[in-house]
């Protein structure tokens, strides 16, 4: 799976996955104070992806 930078705010980005004819599998999640946060989305040509960023 690939991860691409969310950068500052996941959900900024996850708003656009739908409105482009993708679809979120796992909305933002919390990991750890470490390591942030990440999301998984399915792109409109059925490629699962990865979002992460810090905050």
């Amino acid at each position: 799976m690939i991860y691409l930078n969310g950068g500052d705010d996941l959900n900024m980005v996850l708003h656009k996955v739908e409105e482009a004819g993708g679809r979120v599998v796992m909305p933002k999640t919390y990991i750890n104070q470490e390591v942030g946060y990440f999301a998984i989305f399915i792109d409109s040509q059925g490629n699962k992806l990865a979002l992460h960023s810090k905050n």
